[in-house]
């Protein structure tokens, strides 16, 4: 049996024409607070209510800062600046990656000694110029 999945899922739905259910509620409300305004105070007070009260509206109605709603970027902000933050950091203990083993003599053979200098220049190069090359090293071995 197959069901019809719902796409677009986070698109809220258009009320009035274009604008959504919560753009219609902000633009009521700034419309009533300046209907309020111009009916009960004297028009210069007016004029400079509607000079902040037309933008505020229209920002919250319009403008998604980081693809969210004004409204939810504000609470966003205030609740990451109400809420305490710790900032704790704990060192890790250190971990051996590699483990010293000493080769163990058999019989009375004495232990090689390291590795010259000249040797030490050979394997770089080699290393070096392979990786460069695009090819497998491949080191003469010396006995």
């Amino acid at each position: 049996m197959q069901y019809s999945v719902p796409q677009f899922v986070n698109i809220e739905d258009r009320i009035v024409g274009p604008l959504t259910g919560k753009q219609v509620l902000y633009l009521l409300i700034g419309g009533a607070t300046l209907l309020v305004f111009f009916t009960f105070f004297d028009f210069i007070f007016f004029a400079l209510v509607a000079l902040i009260v037309i933008p505020t509206t229209l920002i919250f109605a319009f403008y998604k800062p980081r693809g969210q709603t004004v409204a939810t970027y504000i609470l966003v902000v205030f609740n990451y600046l109400t809420i305490p933050h710790a900032y704790i950091w704990r060192r890790e203990p250190r971990v051996a990656k590699f483990k010293r083993s000493q080769k163990k003599r058999v019989g009375n053979q004495p232990m090689k000694e390291n590795v010259s200098r000249n040797r030490l220049r050979e394997l770089a190069w080699v290393l070096d110029t392979s990786q460069s090359i695009g090819t497998r090293f491949e080191v003469s071995g010396r006995e």
